[in-house]
């Protein structure tokens, strides 16, 4: 599958503002809307658009503390551990890795209580051998 300038101009336009018009993203190409409307089915047709989405901020919804779980799993079970894990309301990304450990897991919380909570609730899931919290203080992207 091979991308244009076009192509490459739509999808930088709508992953920064999903909700941006046909209309102003052909404006600012120097194409027609239906050229674009076109294009964005096409894309999402081969797979190369998943979905349009919006970015929540954690912080005005309450959740104002987050960090990374390490955890290291039994042989064979990362795929049911990754799956109990995106079950936990506050897990917010679950990552397979290589290296001294198997996953990396994104959680946020309301407060320390809370997190505390979901780092004991990955604990209890069967297959987990250990983990390691690794707190975020700032975060400069993401």
């Amino acid at each position: 599958m091979k991308l244009d300038e076009v192509d490459w101009g739509i999808i930088e336009h709508l992953r920064e503002n999903a909700r941006m018009t046909f209309v102003d993203i052909g404006k600012a190409l120097d194409v027609s809307d239906a050229t674009v409307y076109n294009r964005v089915k096409r894309l999402t047709e081969m797979g190369v658009i998943k979905k349009f989405t919006i970015e929540i901020d954690e912080n005005a919804v309450g959740k104002r503390v987050s960090g990374f779980i390490k955890v290291s799993v039994k042989p064979g079970t990362v795929k049911e551990v990754s799956r109990q894990l995106c079950e936990i309301e506050s897990v917010n990304e679950v990552h397979e890795i290589h290296g001294s450990e198997d996953l990396i897991v994104r959680i946020r919380a309301k407060n320390l209580g809370r997190l505390r909570s979901v780092i004991l609730d990955v604990r209890r899931i069967s297959g987990v051998v250990q983990t390691e919290f690794i707190p975020v203080f700032k975060t400069w992207k993401g």
